[in-house]
């Protein structure tokens, strides 16, 4: 078989994990996840999540993917490089967690990978989604040969309601912008759900139209210094630490950050 992400013949593939397997290790379901699509509607009952045997080698899967897959999961799931978790000034019940010394390439190819696999993949859940031809060949290309994949960037909300702890099909989503004075159109992007873990990632040469900046006062961490913080991976923000917001549901809460913002004379960049 051709593996789909090297090109080259291979006389087995591996047996490729579309998302990977570590995010659901801690859901207490006996090994089985529930998936559901956007709409509600209930899928399959999944055995560890969604994988696939036909689409990478066991070179690509182990050399390529699974480091990526590794490190988001130490990220994202286990919280290392955990820097400061601050409340948010205008939001009940919500934090702010801001990570140090994270790479933000490396999350960046991560997503990719995963929109990658999403399209490529055959399997039941996923054979009507795709990227396009155009940048499922431009992620191929960029994975294989250490690409910073610019083109993507994300809003991530750790969500702590019961609810959350569930497997979601991924969707396609125009993204609005928060502020039209800043950003004047939407952007095409995607609505990735893992276990208590949503992530709006936009897939555009146009900028993510919800990220946000704040530069926190001493006050409110507690330290010496003013802290720059941001929602924001794109590699033009590498000043910025990074920051997740946590909170029980992400039901209004950019709206509630655009509040703070105009109180506080913070700003969207």
């Amino acid at each position: 078989m051709k593996c789909l992400l090297c090109t080259n013949d291979k006389e087995k593939m591996a047996k490729a994990h579309i998302f990977p397997i570590g995010f659901f290790n801690n859901i207490e379901t006996k090994g089985r996840s529930e998936t559901y699509r956007s709409s509600g509607e209930r899928g399959r009952r999944l055995q560890k999540a969604i994988y696939d045997e036909n689409i990478v080698c066991h070179d690509c899967e182990h050399g390529i993917l699974e480091p990526l897959d590794d490190y988001a999961i130490k990220i994202l799931r286990d919280k290392q490089g955990l820097f400061d978790q601050v409340l948010h000034p205008g939001a009940k019940d919500t934090k702010l967690l801001v990570f140090d010394n994270i790479d933000k390439t490396k999350l960046r190819r991560f997503f990719a990978s995963v929109l990658w696999r999403i399209s490529v993949s055959k399997q039941l859940e996923l054979r009507s989604l795709s990227v396009g031809s155009f940048y499922e060949q431009k992620i191929r290309d960029e994975l294989c040969n250490g690409g910073a994949v610019e083109y993507i960037d994300v809003f991530v909300f750790f969500l702590t309601s019961p609810m959350h702890n569930a497997f979601f099909v991924p969707c396609r989503k125009k993204i609005k912008p928060m502020d039209t004075k800043r950003d004047g159109q939407s952007v095409n992007g995607w609505v990735l759900q893992f276990p208590n873990i949503c992530i709006t990632l936009s897939l555009d040469k146009r900028r993510h139209p919800n990220r946000v900046f704040f530069n926190l006062s001493p006050e409110l961490t507690e330290s010496h210094t003013e802290l720059l913080i941001s929602t924001s991976i794109h590699p033009e923000n590498e000043s910025y630490k990074f920051m997740v917001v946590e909170a029980k549901n992400d039901k209004g809460i950019i709206e509630q950050i655009m509040a703070t913002l105009k109180k506080s004379n913070g700003n969207l960049a």
